[in-house]
């Protein structure tokens, strides 16, 4: 600030643009359902040359027979490093090939807020405590170790939507997966079904994305087979959003119609 109490940081100019720019156009989605619905094995429908998966939990089974470029998470930390990755497209010493990666996809959110509460608990907290006591103590009373304080959830929603933040903003396609979870609505006592994310989190995430699909099981009419499909619209119950208008109320679960159907009438290419 300057005496006279402007503010003197510098400003970047104004972009000039237009609604159908293709930095504009690129799609952040979540797809969320039951353990076992399938929402692994979707991602099979995307283009191998130009996708990087993104593995937060065990494995990758359901993608055996393909051969993405994939790479694998184990803590916060490795998240953090991999955006900074991704923002500058500077590889590193990864062995990532950035060049032709289109669409990022990270399976899954459920894990990386696991990795978020572990790293609170086990990084930040007693770091904390440690600064505060001068180096006296690292645990606040009345907390046992592996429970996050009134504090830490704090830490935890911070943190966990300026990830969701910054996933938005990445110049690529972006596709999270999410295990689900009833939860309630404390101003209202409704239950829905959201991702499976702590506190005001479940509700607030799908702001973060244009499209958000609920993964079920169904039959196919013509065969009788069962079938797998993403229910794309708010149905008072589960928590589900088009914000395309280019889908219809459930679709068949596949990426490469999903990305076709919205960006086949814009400048950008359907991956």
């Amino acid at each position: 600030m300057t005496d006279d109490g402007t503010d003197e940081r510098k400003e970047h100019p104004l972009k000039a643009t237009t609604t159908n720019s293709k930095e504009l156009l690129y799609i952040k989605a979540l797809n969320y359902g039951p353990s076992g619905i399938g929402k692994t094995t979707s991602i099979g429908t995307l283009n191998e040359k130009t996708c990087l998966v993104v593995i937060c939990d065990r494995n990758a089974v359901p993608l055996r027979h393909r051969a993405y470029q994939a790479t694998t998470l184990e803590s916060w930390n490795d998240f953090r490093r991999l955006f900074k990755i991704l923002r500058s497209r500077d590889p590193e010493d990864t062995g990532l090939v950035l060049g032709e990666v289109k669409t990022l996809v990270i399976d899954s959110l459920s894990a990386l807020s696991d990795f978020c509460k572990e790293d609170i608990v086990q990084v930040a907290r007693p770091g904390l405590m440690a600064d505060r006591s001068g180096g006296k103590s690292d645990k606040p009373k009345g907390i046992y170790d592996e429970q996050l304080s009134m504090e830490d959830w704090g830490l935890y929603r911070t943190r966990m939507t300026q990830m969701l933040g910054a996933f938005c903003d990445l110049p690529y396609h972006g596709i999270m997966t999410a295990l689900e979870a009833w939860t309630e609505d404390k101003r209202t006592g409704a239950q829905y079904l959201t991702p499976n994310l702590n506190g005001k989190l479940a509700h607030e995430c799908p702001a973060y994305f244009d499209l958000v699909l609920h993964m079920e099981a169904s039959i196919d009419a013509d065969n009788n087979n069962p079938i797998r499909v993403w229910k794309t619209a708010h149905d008072g119950k589960c928590i589900a959003k088009d914000a395309s208008g280019a889908l219809n109320p459930f679709e068949i679960a596949d990426w490469s119609v999903v990305f076709k159907k919205i960006l086949s009438n814009g400048k950008a290419k359907p991956e």
